[in-house]
């Protein structure tokens, strides 16, 4: 059953026109556009429900959201918000779809293209998460794996938005993952000189538990593989606590967010991994040199940690046009800023909102620009930690989407504010070879 805030769905999708006047919640909070406590589905036909129910292909209260993202449609139609929905085991009829004004999730872009459930590698196999570029395509990238089983190869795929046909498939190659990896993450890098140049795109793709990372060349349909020990778990940084309840994971690589493009210049790739408090960074030239493919090594010089940590962990991040990052923190349960023009460093980390029963793991984070030219935060929170522990029930609410225009979130925030002699990744700029004094971490060199 699908809960929400606001009475119609209508005001729930259009921020851009309807949020001002609206009256409930303080304008400096995330509003909550979306909750469940467990998802359903619409199905093409009573059938094909009855028949997923058979196979176990839908076990009702199995599902869980792991990421949201929103397209913005012109010409008077709807916005569509995007979830994806990995299968971690069986019972996921659907592990990517719209949210229609009832809270049910529709497969995208039909349910032909789920109802395999990975007897059909042509089809979508398990969705993490999904990136929507400039250029109005929707990149999904489908880890292949139902549980801990390969059994369809990982693949890329990318859809015009505008017809919802597909328009890019790449198939990774065996050399370019091992047995435990897991792609959950597509970083989008579209590097064309106006915005109707759309030909020059790169993919950074997390592997969470290959401990890697994928890059696909998208123009040329070719991929490789990076590897560096700050892509790595961090043993002393594996468990978690969260509302009282504790696991443990180690999972590497997950979140990830760019720099602002500006045309022939390099980019900042920050990320970090989950079991981690350490972010770091790349320039994304050093991922996109293809001498990797002979030896997916990064020179370990080549990324570097920040010397000071977010208080605990973290999942998703995302970076606006301004560089202003975005990310949660797992305690207290909230959404914080850092300005890329200030030291990294907790003294710049500036609260966004915190919310103990709300804001539990933000798994999904994505800036959305809106109709007028807005930016607007999207964040999937799905209190993960009852997943972890066998505690999930539907007597609850479990999972939400929040979403606010950027410019109501940052009023007065010293995020807003940097030092006006500093400009975008000043931190990140600061990184240099020459520098002859380097930090030991956790067994990773970084140096700043």
């Amino acid at each position: 059953m699908a809960y929400g805030i606001e009475r119609f769905f209508l005001l729930s999708y259009c921020l851009a026109c309807c949020w001002p006047a609206l009256s409930f919640g303080a304008k400096n909070n995330l509003r909550i556009v979306k909750q469940w406590s467990e998802l359903e589905f619409r199905f093409p036909s009573d059938e094909a429900k009855q028949r997923a129910l058979e196979n176990r292909y839908y076990v009702p209260g199995s599902s869980v959201p792991i990421d949201v993202d929103v397209h913005h449609r012109s010409g008077g139609q709807m916005s569509r918000i995007f979830i994806s929905n990995p299968r971690f085991d069986e019972g996921r009829p659907v592990t990517l779809g719209t949210v229609d004004e009832d809270g049910l999730i529709s497969g995208y872009p039909d349910y032909s293209w789920h109802d395999n459930q990975g007897h059909n590698c042509n089809g979508m196999t398990s969705v993490f998460r999904v990136a929507i570029d400039r250029c109005s395509r929707l990149w999904v990238m489908d880890a292949g794996k139902i549980g801990e089983n390969q059994v369809c190869p990982p693949q890329l795929l990318a859809f015009d938005l505008n017809s919802d046909r597909l328009i890019y498939r790449h198939v990774v190659n065996a050399s370019n993952y091992i047995a435990t990896s897991l792609f959950i993450n597509p970083v989008v890098d579209v590097r064309g000189e106006d915005p109707n140049d759309c030909s020059d795109t790169f993919v950074y793709v997390a592997d969470v538990s290959g401990f890697g990372m994928l890059i696909v060349d998208v123009i040329n349909d070719r991929s490789w593989r990076a590897t560096h020990n700050l892509m790595y778990a961090y043993p002393n940084r594996g468990t978690f606590t969260i509302d009282g309840e504790t696991f443990d994971l180690m999972d590497g690589i997950l979140g990830m967010a760019l720099s602002p493009y500006s045309y022939g210049q390099d980019r900042f790739l920050y990320f970090h991994a989950l079991a981690s408090t350490v972010e770091n960074v790349v320039r994304t030239s050093v991922l996109r040199n293809d001498s990797l493919i002979s030896n997916s090594n990064v020179n370990r010089y080549a990324i570097n940690a920040f010397p000071e940590e977010r208080p605990n962990q973290s999942a998703a991040e995302a970076m606006d046009s301004n560089g202003i990052l975005y990310f949660g923190l797992m305690e207290p349960p909230g959404i914080f800023c850092w300005n890329s023009a200030t030291e990294y460093s907790p003294r710049n980390f500036h609260q966004i909102s915190i919310n103990k029963e709300t804001l539990q793991f933000a798994s999904g984070m994505k800036i959305v620009k809106n109709r007028k030219g807005e930016e607007e935060l999207w964040i999937m929170t799905c209190s993960f930690q009852r997943v972890m522990t066998g505690s999930l029930s539907s007597d609850r609410v479990n999972f939400r989407i929040h979403a606010e225009k950027i410019p109501i979130l940052l009023k007065k925030s010293a995020c807003s504010m940097p030092p006006s002699e500093n400009s975008i990744g000043y931190h990140a700029e600061r990184i240099s070879p020459d520098i002859p004094y380097y930090h030991f971490r956790y067994g990773a060199v970084s140096y700043l």
